[in-house]
C-alpha cells in the first residue's frame, strides 16, 4: 500500500478521510492535515510524513498554488519518490489508495488521467405527485 496524505485549507481533508472510511473502511490508512483550522503550525506534521513515508508516497493537496500547496512543494522538493497531487477529489486518493499496481510516475498519471473531474449540471428531475388514488389504483 501507498503512504498517502491529504493537506487542505480548513476541514477538506479530514471530510475526505471520512468518505474514504465510509466508502472503502481504510480512512485511517490516510494521514491529513486541516490546515489553517487553528493557530497550530501544520509545517512538522508534513516533515513527520516524509521522513516517515515509505516510498514512493503520495501528498494530495487542495489547491494548485496555494498555500498548502506551496509549503508542501517546497518541503518534498529534495525528496525522492514522494509525489504531489495537487486539485485532488476523493476520485484519485481512493484510485490511488485501492490500487494494487507498483506506484510508479507514470501509473500515477494514468490513475489522474481516469480520475479527471467531469463537471455536469444534473437535468432537474421530474417529480410526481402520487396520490392515495394512484397508489391503490
Amino acid at each position: 500500500m501507498t503512504d498517502i496524505l491529504i493537506a487542505s485549507h480548513g476541514h477538506f481533508a479530514s471530510g475526505l478521510q471520512s468518505s474514504i472510511e465510509i466508502l472503502t473502511g481504510m480512512g485511517k490508512q490516510v494521514k491529513v492535515i486541516d490546515a489553517y483550522v487553528d493557530d497550530t503550525d501544520y509545517t512538522p506534521q508534513i516533515e513527520e510524513f516524509i521522513k516517515s513515508a515509505k516510498r514512493p508516497a503520495v501528498i494530495f493537496t487542495d489547491l494548485k498554488g496555494g498555500s498548502v500547496n506551496q509549503k508542501v512543494t517546497l518541503k518534498v522538493a529534495n525528496e525522492k519518490s514522494i509525489f504531489i497531487v495537487t486539485q485532488m477529489n476523493l476520485a484519485i486518493i481512493m484510485s490511488v489508495l485501492l490500487d494494487s499496481e507498483p506506484l510508479t510516475r507514470e501509473h500515477l498519471e494514468e490513475l489522474i488521467k481516469q480520475s479527471q473531474v467531469e463537471l455536469l449540471e444534473m437535468p432537474e428531475a421530474k417529480q410526481e405527485k402520487e396520490t392515495v388514488d394512484d397508489f391503490f389504483g
